[in-house]
């Protein structure tokens, strides 16, 4: 099972499978090769430019390649929930509860169709995962014995410390005690039983005071000393690929099995119907697989149910004891068959079905009710590697896409097939074994672009949004290495369109958007598919025509949502705070004074400090860093080049590179783009010529 305690998060998911069209026209900007041979300054001198070309021109422009950095490409990801989503969500339980609803309705929710059943309080025999194949041991303690089903043996050596049933070759059994002997030598000795069938014997069990209901005993793990009720069992494994080893297994009463369960997988002090609604799961997980054909019904880790026994972080609780109890017995059926009441942590708000007919897809409204649920999350430096470590058959990583299940209120659904493109060949991944083999949290999830970038194509690398002289709107996707994978047409008929913003996802479906500013100041909504195209378009503002430069900043307040920035025409900057729902909160001054810049765009974090900064240039060329703190405070300006005077179309895509910290983009008069490739820590290194031919191509404000 999923569940709180379970795996942390990384690597990366496409949205549904996307068209790529060659580019059509000539005058279509082409990647490059090569890199400049420039100084790490930002200061493009006429000389070194001319240099530049010449080498430049010499080598083929075979857009999408570069030289790789040393790093590698990293890809960020947007996801929801927190484990595979089935079943019960403990957080949606949590809130459930709080709104007054009874362990039966939570039941009754999360498992449709299921019914109330009873089967007392039988024994469970729990793997002991931490023993592996090892003897099986337990500490001395009165009233110890040691019992084959049909005859019970007292282990009562003087001096013994501990004891132990040792694995003979032909599937036999030694018991041996841990004393000082007559001759004070201290070791293992062989200790003789009563018992005729002991060293024959399927298994052997220690009890600690001959009742399975009361006994507790220690156990040597390589961890230290653990506490287990009930029964310590050695028996001969009958697992594949483990037959003839030995099996240390706890045979437990399932009340007391659950005592300890459920506050390992739910936090005990939660409201008492949710934890009741997790001890009935509980019970009905482990109690669907009793009678189990190998030497245990149920491990103690994550793949089953965390089992702890006594010595836990997480120990036995009065709340959770009482849920236990007051629910001991109860566990789901669907007609005649114990369900499989799968459970985890969050399913951000969306339950995933299956063919089981208990197990269905539908929003769920309790999951979201507490705002400290893991139901969100966000990483952006899932290194390339990771999936080319997994699916070496592919050569080096290109795009993804990702087939999807088409429920739910996010991303489009959540992903059930990845296709994993490669420079060798392409291969099909189901979304689980993706989301399992890169320890991701969920499968519910999409591609972001890296820092102020938006991954408007969902290849997993931002993209550059670009409007052409006829007025067509075209996305050209990165390929996280300094280069481009094939441009595809976003829509047409925006030939006088002031600024198209790629906030990100300003509507609150989680797939990125973009937003147009006309002439006459309305600000119009794209939806984004998350495919590249555009789902649908609506008025979002009015009276946007009095801003002189509208900027996407991205989360510039570090509130969660995307913003926008304007500056007026008295120079005054404003922002624009998202509600994260496809509209605002009320506006914020950021000062003024800003009227004299040029090419005001968004850069991302460019100094390291955790803030989303801005670039400008003046009119006389000199280029300046704006610098934002992580909640959007302002923090100063400072010069961090000089000469771009007649270099146009700036903007920030992220890191265009591949090597970790985000880059400026600007095109040059002859119609060359450039990133100046930044340090991470506020300057540059050497720039890299990523295209040419884009004199006719607007971009930025």
């Amino acid at each position: 099972m999923n569940r709180l305690t379970s795996i942390a998060a990384a690597a990366v998911l496409l949205a549904a499978p996307m068209t790529v069209v060659a580019n059509a026209s000539s005058a279509a900007p082409r990647g490059t090769t090569a890199p400049v041979a420039s100084t790490t300054a930002a200061k493009p001198a006429a000389d070194t430019l001319a240099t530049q070309r010449v080498a430049e021109d010499a080598t083929p422009e075979a857009g999408g390649k570069t030289a790789a950095a040393s790093t590698g490409p990293v890809i960020g990801l947007s996801g929801r929930g927190f484990g595979h989503g089935r079943g019960m969500s403990q957080w949606g339980a949590r809130g459930a509860a709080s709104q007054g609803r009874t362990v039966a309705q939570i039941l009754d929710f999360y498992y449709p169709g299921t019914t109330s059943a009873s089967i007392g309080n039988p024994q469970v025999r729990v793997r002991l995962s931490a023993l592996g194949t090892s003897a099986t041991s337990v500490y001395d303690e009165a009233g110890l014995t040691l019992t084959d089903g049909t005859c019970t043996a007292a282990l009562t050596q003087p001096g013994a410390t501990e004891w132990r049933v040792q694995p003979l070759s032909g599937g036999k059994w030694n018991v041996q005690s841990y004393y000082p002997n007559v001759n004070g030598f201290v070791g293992w000795w062989n200790y003789p039983t009563t018992c005729p069938g002991f060293g024959t014997a399927a298994d052997l069990t220690f009890v600690g005071d001959g009742s399975i209901g009361s006994s507790v005993l220690s156990v040597r793990t390589p961890s230290g000393k653990r506490q287990y009720r009930g029964g310590i069992r050695a028996a001969q494994d009958n697992r594949p690929g483990l037959v003839g080893f030995t099996a240390t297994i706890n045979v437990v009463l399932m009340d007391s099995y659950l005592r300890s369960v459920v506050p390992a997988e739910m936090p005990a002090s939660w409201g008492l119907e949710a934890v009741k609604a997790q001890a009935v799961a509980a019970r009905t997980y482990a109690a669907a697989r009793l009678g189990s054909p190998y030497t245990s019904d149920i491990c103690d880790t994550t793949s089953c149910q965390v089992y702890p026994g006594l010595t836990s972080a997480n120990p036995e609780h009065p709340n959770s004891d009482a849920a236990v109890a007051g629910t001991s017995g109860q566990i789901r059926k669907y007609g005649t068959t114990i369900a499989n009441t799968e459970f985890s942590s969050t399913n951000g708000g969306q339950i995933v079905g299956s063919g089981v007919a208990y197990q269905v897809a539908k929003a769920d409204p309790y999951d979201g009710v507490f705002v400290d649920a893991p139901d969100t999350w966000t990483y952006l430096t899932m290194p390339v590697s990771a999936i080319t470590d997994n699916w070496s058959s592919i050569g080096q990583f290109v795009s993804m896409s990702i087939g999807r299940d088409g429920k739910g209120a996010f991303f489009g659904g959540r992903a059930d097939t990845i296709v994993l493109n490669g420079t060798a060949t392409s291969v099909a991944v189901g979304a689980e074994t993706f989301r399992t083999r890169l320890n991701l949290r969920s499968t519910y999830l999409i591609p972001l672009g890296s820092s102020v970038g938006t991954d408007f194509a969902s290849n997993a690398f931002s993209d550059l949004i670009a409007r052409d002289s006829s007025g067509v709107l075209w996305n050209y996707p990165t390929d996280g290495r300094g280069g481009w994978l094939a441009r595809t047409p976003i829509t047409s008929g925006h030939p006088a369109v002031p600024e198209i913003l790629a906030p990100g996802d300003f509507s609150g479906d989680g797939i990125p958007d973009l937003l147009r500013r006309s002439t006459t100041g309305t600000l119009t909504l794209d939806r984004g598919t998350g495919t590249g195209t555009i789902a649908s378009s609506s008025t979002v503002g009015s009276g946007w025509q009095s801003f002189t430069a509208v900027i996407a900043p991205g989360d510039l307040d570090g509130d969660g949502n995307v913003d926008l920035l304007g500056r007026d025409a008295t120079g005054t900057l404003w922002l624009y705070p998202s509600t994260g729902t496809g509209s605002w909160k009320s506006r914020v001054s950021k000062g003024a004074g800003w009227g004299g810049l040029r090419e005001l765009e968004a850069i991302g974090d460019f100094d390291g400090d955790g803030g989303t900064d801005l670039m400008a240039k003046s009119d006389a060329g000199a280029l300046f860093l704006l610098r934002f703190s992580k909640t959007g405070a302002y923090l100063g300006a400072k010069t961090i080049g000089s000469g771009f005077a007649t270099y146009s179309g700036f903007t920030g895509l992220g890191d265009v590179d591949g090597d970790g910290a985000v880059d400026l983009v600007a095109k040059d008069s002859a119609g060359a783009l450039w990133a100046y490739r930044g340090t991470g820590t506020g300057g540059f290194a050497t720039r890299l010529k990523i295209g040419s031919g884009w004199s006719t191509l607007t971009f930025g404000s």
